[in-house]
C-alpha cells in the first residue's frame, strides 16, 4: 500500500507538470484544482460507508451497471476477498490523496520563477530539458517532502481497511480474518483487543525501523546533492 501512494504521488507531479507547462492554456484550473482536493476533506468513514454501499455484494450499484452492461454474469463480492478488497481500497486512497500531492507539488511548480521557463524557450530549449534542467532541480525539495510523507502515509495505513473490514461482515474488524489487514491493525489488534502490549510495541518499533530505512533512501535517491 505504501508503493500505491508513492505511485500516486508520481502520478500528481506528472500531472503537474503537463498544468504548469507555459506552451499550454489551461482555462478553469481553479477549478479542476478544487474538485481534485475535494476528496481529501471528507471524512474516511464517510468514504468507507459511501464505497460500502456502491460494492454492496448483492444491490451494490457497481455490480448492477456491470450486470446491466453484461461485463460480469453473477455478482462481485468486492469486499468480501482479499484481492478484489485491497484493489478497492487502493483506488479509494489514490482518489483521496491524489489531490493533495497536486496541489502541494503545483504550488512548488508556481513558486519557481516564470522568468526562467520564459529564457528556456527563448534559448530554444524542448519541455523535456527545461524539466530536467529547470523544474525538476527546484521541485525536489517539495517532491521528496510529497515522496516521503505518501509513503509513511501508506506503511501506517489504518483507518479505510479498518472500517471496509466493518462495514464488510468481517466477524472483529481488524482481525487477520478479515478481509483486509495492514501492520497498524495487527497492533491495534494486540494492543488494544487482545492487551498484548510489548508484542504491540514491538510491532510499532519494527515499524518506525522500516520507515526510518526507507525514508533515508528516499533523501538518498530523490534528494540528492544540493547544487
Amino acid at each position: 500500500m505504501g508503493l500505491k501512494h508513492c505511485f500516486t504521488a508520481w502520478s500528481s507531479f506528472l500531472l503537474t507538470i503537463v498544468f504548469s507547462d507555459i506552451k499550454y492554456k489551461i482555462s478553469g484550473l481553479p477549478v479542476f484544482r478544487a474538485v481534485y482536493y475535494l476528496p481529501n476533506l471528507i471524512a474516511a468513514t464517510s468514504v468507507a460507508f459511501l464505497f460500502k454501499t456502491l460494492l454492496d455484494w448483492k444491490y451494490g450499484t457497481f455490480n448492477q451497471i456491470l450486470l446491466a452492461a453484461g461485463i460480469i454474469d453473477q455478482q462481485v463480492n468486492w469486499l468480501g476477498q482479499r484481492s478484489t478488497a485491497w484493489a478497492v481500497v487502493a483506488v479509494i486512497q489514490a482518489w483521496m490523496w491524489f489531490g493533495n500531492s497536486f496541489i502541494m507539488l503545483m504550488a512548488g511548480v508556481q513558486g519557481i520563477p516564470q522568468d526562467y521557463f520564459e529564457a528556456a524557450a527563448i534559448d530554444g530549449a524542448g519541455r523535456w530539458k527545461t524539466f530536467g534542467k529547470i523544474t525538476l532541480p527546484l521541485l525536489r525539495p517539495i517532491l521528496l517532502y510529497v515522496a516521503v510523507t505518501s509513503l509513511i502515509g501508506g506503511l501506517q495505513l489504518f483507518d479505510l481497511p479498518f472500517l471496509i473490514n466493518g462495514v464488510a461482515g468481517a466477524s472483529t474488524a481488524g482481525e487477520p480474518g478479515g478481509t483486509l489487514q495492514t501492520v497498524v491493525m495487527y497492533m491495534y489488534k494486540f494492543g488494544f483487543e487482545t492487551h498484548q502490549v510489548g508484542f504491540a510495541s514491538a510491532i510499532a518499533y519494527t515499524l518506525f525501523i522500516i520507515i526510518l530505512i526507507v525514508s533515508v533512501l528516499e533523501f538518498k535517491f530523490i534528494g540528492g546533492k544540493e547544487d
